[in-house]
């Protein structure tokens, strides 16, 4: 009897360490997934339980941390834990000051609170300076053919002198930045051709505004959050490739003084941040 409590015990002490080590590299992701998949569900209480260690493993890239905190934050906020999604919050902000939510519902009150939020622990925050852009994109493609993606300026496009986009395959450390072509009416327009591949792959980027002075207006995503279009495998010129489905991305950022030009190149470690401060939002 006592040998066998003794296992039990030893079973016991061992499960929370064995919970640990399956939060692996590997599983980080998996993590992610399931918690976007409930969050979509309106599964929120079981979203947060899926996505806390994540926010808990050293693993975790930077942009993983700060995808499970914002979708945590949201959960917490629709609930009405609005102590918690502050807190929250702030977590996201202290890793990364100019974070852009990503938020596809496009709530106002949501909007709001994040705001809020900035304007009370960024001092100088100021969302009125800066400018507004949607863009509409492919959601697949394939690899070895020109791609477009056209973005517009609905808030500020007096102050963007140039706009690019940089992309990367998904697993390069570096982008490829194209400058998009003026269109007029606040408008422009970026043709990419991937590298070819003979197997599919995802073609990561970011878009971002830059006033005469080559500093950053506006951005939507960032070099370390890029949003992604995959790419059917494909080689050489062929027929454009064009838009069977699209979405548009809403974005905005300010700049701080003495905050100049987008970063271009990416890695799993630490970083610099993204635009300080500024919002993505994500609308079907």
């Amino acid at each position: 009897m006592a040998r066998a409590l003794i296992i039990v015990l030893l079973a016991l002490a061992m499960a929370p360490a064995r919970a640990r080590a399956d939060v692996g590299p590997q599983a980080i992701e998996t993590f992610l997934t399931r918690g976007q998949k409930l969050f979509d569900e309106q599964e929120y209480t079981g979203a947060i339980q899926a996505l806390a260690p994540v926010t808990r493993d050293a693993r975790a890239t930077r942009a993983q941390r700060l995808r499970a905190l914002e979708l945590i934050a949201l959960a917490q906020f629709i609930r009405g834990e609005e102590g918690a999604a502050r807190a929250t919050f702030e977590r996201i902000l202290d890793i990364d000051p100019g974070y852009q939510l990503r938020d596809s519902s496009g709530s106002p009150k949501i909007r709001a609170f994040f705001e809020a939020m900035k304007k009370q622990l960024i001092p100088g925050y100021d969302p009125t300076a800066g400018a507004d852009l949607e863009h509409a994109a492919p959601t697949a493609a394939s690899a070895g053919k020109p791609l477009e993606i056209e973005v517009r300026a609905t808030r500020g496009g007096e102050r963007v002198f140039e706009l690019v986009v940089g992309t990367r395959r998904r697993g390069e450390l570096t982008y490829k930045t194209t400058t998009a072509a003026p269109r007029g009416d606040a408008r422009w327009r970026a043709r990419i051709t991937p590298e070819p591949s003979s197997k599919p792959y995802v073609l990561e980027y970011f878009v971002e505004a830059r006033d005469a002075g080559g500093g950053a207006v506006a951005r939507i995503a960032a070099p370390d959050a890029p949003l992604e279009i995959a790419l059917a495998a494909g080689g050489g010129e062929g027929k454009r490739a064009w838009y069977a489905h699209w979405y548009v991305v809403v974005g905005a950022g300010v700049v701080a003084a003495g905050v100049t030009g987008a970063v271009v190149a990416a890695s799993r470690g630490p970083d610099r941040g993204s635009l300080p401060p500024g919002s993505v939002t994500v609308s079907p």
